[in-house]
């Protein structure tokens, strides 16, 4: 476990392998922690970080509020307190958005973007997710841990991962404020108006049955010239974990 101080508030990370560097940002309820089997097989290549935003698995937030705009400022703090002048970015979901954020308005630092299962329009989140954006939901996940890993093992599927159980301890991490806070900043974004200005290479990653973001987002790239789409059809939510080899096949030529 490594940690760096940024803006006086601890931020938790991890890092594997030697190389050009990799940042991998993991999705609401989450962590780095399930990031972990693919930075494995990144890391035979390239030198893979992972960190946990503000509020998430063991990042502690004082005074910053969770919201995209927040952690697109944190992704850009994390490089500068590690001496990283340019990378590429994967993310997931929540991640996803922030790292599709971050391309877009800091093309001198992000050199290429990957998102997986992003929301690129915060309406497409399923109604599940939004229910959390009221206080008396996001409370009952927070005095309700068993909830909480019931809605995590939900979301993750079928997945093959041994792991899968501390992905899941670190799901219940985060306080009612800190998940209601990231939802209502997801569901009140909209980047459509931003994909225009996308200058740097984009590979986006949606799961046909996913039923946590519309599989619809994939769409809104058809015109954006930087952008390959790729939907993999038997994937939920998670497609690095669903169809881990063609995703790590793909994410790696990218």
């Amino acid at each position: 476990m490594s940690i760096v101080v940024i803006d006086n508030q601890v931020v938790h990370y991890e890092v594997f392998g030697r190389g050009r560097p990799v940042l991998f940002l993991h999705g609401w309820l989450g962590s780095w922690r399930y990031w972990f089997p693919t930075m494995e097989v990144v890391a035979e290549n390239f030198r893979t970080y992972s960190f946990d935003f503000w509020g998430f698995g063991d990042s502690r937030r004082k005074v910053t509020q969770e919201s995209i705009q927040n952690y697109s400022d944190q992704v850009i703090r994390f490089l500068d307190e590690l001496g990283i002048d340019r990378v590429p970015l994967v993310g997931h979901s929540m991640g996803g958005m922030v790292a599709l954020k971050t391309a877009i308005n800091y093309p001198d630092r992000i050199s290429r973007v990957a998102t997986v299962g992003a929301p690129i329009d915060g309406d497409s989140l399923s109604w599940l997710l939004k229910l959390t954006d009221r206080p008396i939901f996001a409370d009952a996940f927070a005095r309700l841990p068993w909830l909480r890993r019931q809605l995590f093992r939900f979301f993750l599927g079928e997945t093959a991962d041994p792991a899968v159980n501390e992905v899941i301890d670190d799901s219940i991490k985060s306080s009612a404020l800190s998940l209601r806070r990231a939802v209502s900043s997801m569901w009140r974004t909209d980047l459509r108006p931003e994909l225009p200005r996308l200058r740097v290479p984009a590979l986006i990653v949606h799961g046909g049955r996913d039923d946590i973001v519309h599989p619809n987002q994939a769409d809104l790239f058809d015109h954006v010239g930087a952008a390959e789409v790729v939907m993999m059809p038997r994937s939920r939510h998670f497609p690095f974990l669903d169809e881990a080899e063609l995703f790590n096949e793909v994410l790696l030529r990218f």
